[in-house]
C-alpha cells in the first residue's frame, strides 16, 4: 500500500482542527499592528491559521485566539475587514490564475468561440460567465454547459475579463481541463463559499 506524503501541518486557531497548512489561512501581524491575510503564506513573521470559513475568522476573533497567538502585539482585529481581505485575496488569486490560462493557451474566449466549442467535444473544466452578458446568450452559454456537466461560474464584468485575457472585451471563458483549472476550481469554490457565508 502506497504511503501518502502530507506537507507541513497548521491548527485552525479557532474549531482546532489540524489540517495541510495549504488548506488554511494564514495571518500575519505588520510592522503597524495591523493582522493581515498571508493568502499566499509568504509574509515574514509568526503566523495564526483558520480554516478558510468566515465562521472560523469570526470565532477566531470573538476567543482572542489572535490575541493568544501574537501575544498582543497587534491593534484590535476588525473582523468585517479581515473578511474582505480575505475575500480580496482569493479573487485576486483567481484573477492571477486566469492570467496565467492566458499564458498557457488554455482556455476559449468570446460567446461564439465557447458556444461552438461546447456544441463539439470538449473537455472544458470549467467556464467563466460575465455578469453583464445578455441573458439569452448566458442561458445557451449555461444550457450548453450543464448538459456537459460542466462548472459555471458568474464572476467580473465583460472589460474586467478582456484585461485579464490582454484582450477587449470578452463575455465568457472557457477553461480545458489540467491542473490550471483544478487550481481555478479550488479557489472559485472557495469564493463562492466565502462571499456567500456573508
Amino acid at each position: 500500500m502506497a504511503v501518502v506524503e502530507k506537507g507541513p501541518q497548521r491548527t485552525c486557531v479557532a474549531c482546532r482542527q489540524t489540517k495541510d497548512k495549504k488548506q488554511l489561512v494564514r495571518y500575519v501581524v505588520a510592522p503597524d499592528g495591523a493582522v493581515l491575510v498571508d493568502y499566499r503564506q509568504r509574509l515574514p513573521g509568526r503566523g495564526a491559521y483558520t480554516c478558510i470559513a468566515t465562521q472560523c475568522l469570526l470565532d477566531a476573533v470573538k476567543k482572542n485566539s489572535f490575541q493568544r497567538c501574537f501575544k498582543g502585539r497587534y491593534r484590535s482585529v476588525d473582523p468585517v475587514a479581515l473578511t474582505q481581505q480575505l475575500i480580496m485575496a482569493v479573487e485576486h488569486k483567481i484573477s492571477s490564475l486566469i492570467g496565467m490560462s492566458r499564458k498557457s493557451g488554455q482556455f476559449i474566449a468570446g460567446s461564439n468561440s465557447v458556444i461552438a466549442a461546447l456544441k463539439k467535444e470538449s473537455s472544458f473544466a470549467l467556464i467563466i460567465i460575465a455578469t453583464d452578458i445578455s441573458v439569452a446568450i448566458g442561458r445557451k452559454i449555461e444550457t450548453l454547459a450543464l448538459r456537459g456537466d460542466i462548472y459555471i461560474a458568474h464572476l467580473y464584468d465583460k472589460q474586467k475579463i478582456g484585461q485579464l485575457l490582454g484582450k477587449e472585451e470578452r463575455s465568457v471563458i472557457a477553461v480545458q481541463t489540467g491542473l490550471l483549472a483544478d487550481s481555478l476550481l479550488n479557489e472559485l469554490h472557495m469564493y463562492r463559499q466565502l462571499v456567500r457565508e456573508n
